[in-house]
């Protein structure tokens, strides 16, 4: 099946075979014909699976003409309003009537005003910022017909829902709802029913599994936390053959920040290095974002609040130098690799003590994590952190953090 088949504008299907995308994913398939007839959706995805497509292609082909807000976006993150504003801009690069503005917090408030004043039909945003202009009475909601809840889960995670409930309690227009969700929690399934009356179709292309099937799933159990570093950093040096792009979370950025200048100081790791954490500006975010995107950097050190929305090709590995603290965050981490029928690799480094995570995850997921064990201390380099710290060094005096 290819997109022409769907019966949208020859402007769309040209737009998207300039980007070489020439048949639809399985979750476009099931979700834009159903988009197309006007119904309600509430489906289950996996993250790069395709979803922004299969919603944004049926919105561009029905809006109209105009200068007011016909569709909102809600988002949990600055990055993910930025590429999906990026998506629906480009599918709708030979459509003169779609405007589309993207909506965030982090930066002046002017400009996206201007914009506003000036008309759109689409709008992308964060909720903060978009009640904020609301308040102002700079946004109108009169004419909205789509509402789109993208990575529903990771706004509840967030602390949105208030927020997006306040939005959708605005909206008195009977707008057409497509909610997209790694994984449908309860509080999802009660925000769904009530907006929509309990009309809408149910997709789930996750059913067999909630992470990708060619992401290989491995983890290493380390015995104390003394040798956590030096574990990952044997890793490390046997895998950088094969690393050409790595994603790597911790739960704290002050573990990042420390993870980062211990490895700038190991020898015999080529890696460009770079950190991605909520306190930094969103100029630098997105700066450290499109390096790291254009392989200028190819060692990436992220907290899961400044990864939310990350759409990066061609992540060869993702590793959990920290265990998440909830399974449903393990599922969004990894699904930074293996995007769009890509294979990709999954590293989780778990003490002992917290096997007892493993096996959630495992049973969240359905699936069995691969145990594999680090490799030997004589794989290391003589000049390594650990081999000093062994053999008396300088490097034995270093206190390791207890982070």
């Amino acid at each position: 099946m290819k997109f022409n088949e769907f019966g949208i504008k020859d402007e769309i299907v040209k737009a998207l075979e300039e980007k070489n995308i020439i048949e639809p994913t399985k979750i476009q398939k099931q979700a834009i014909p159903i988009a197309l007839e006007g119904k309600n959706i509430i489906a289950q995805a996996k993250t790069g699976s395709g979803k922004t497509y299969a919603f944004s292609i049926p919105i561009i082909n029905q809006i109209k003409a105009g200068k007011v807000p016909e569709c909102l976006i809600l988002v949990p993150t600055r990055e993910l309003c930025r590429q999906v504003a990026q998506v629906m801009k480009h599918a709708s690069k030979y459509l003169r009537n779609v405007r589309v503005l993207q909506v965030y917090g982090g930066i002046s408030i002017n400009p996206q005003i201007l914009t506003l004043q000036k008309g759109v039909n689409i709008v992308v945003a964060t909720p903060g910022r978009l009640i904020d202009l609301y308040e102002r009475k700079e946004i109108s909601f009169d004419k909205i017909r789509f509402v789109v809840l993208d990575e529903a889960d990771r706004m509840l995670d967030m602390g949105f829902f208030p927020d997006i409930q306040y939005i959708m309690n605005q909206i008195h227009t009977d707008p057409q709802l497509m909610l997209f969700s790694a994984t449908i929690l309860e509080e999802i399934k009660v925000l769904s029913q009530s907006f929509t009356r309990g009309n809408y179709t149910d997709i789930n292309v996750s059913k067999d599994s909630l992470t990708v099937e060619n992401t290989n799933q491995l983890y290493y159990l380390v015995k104390h936390f003394k040798d956590k570093y030096y574990a990952f950093v044997r890793v490390l040096r046997k895998l950088k053959p094969q690393m050409k792009h790595v994603l790597v979370f911790t739960n704290t950025k002050k573990t990042a920040m420390w993870l980062k200048g211990r490895l700038e100081r190991e020898r015999n790791l080529p890696f460009k290095i770079e950190m991605l954490s909520g306190d930094l500006s969103q100029a630098k975010r997105e700066v450290v974002t499109k390096k790291f995107k254009n392989h200028e950097i190819d060692f990436l050190i992220a907290t899961d609040v400044a990864a939310r929305g990350l759409d990066i090709a061609n992540v060869s590995h993702v590793i959990n130098y920290d265990v998440p603290q909830y399974t449903e965050i393990y599922v969004h981490r990894i699904g930074r690799t293996s995007r769009m029928g890509k294979e990709g690799t999954a590293l989780t480094f778990a003490l002992q003590d917290e096997y007892r995570y493993i096996c959630q995850i495992e049973g969240f997921i359905d699936k069995t994590l691969q145990k594999v064990e680090v490799p030997p201390r004589a794989n290391l380099s003589k000049n390594s952190g650990e081999e000093h710290r062994k053999s008396g060094g300088k490097s034995q005096a270093r206190k390791v953090l207890p982070f």
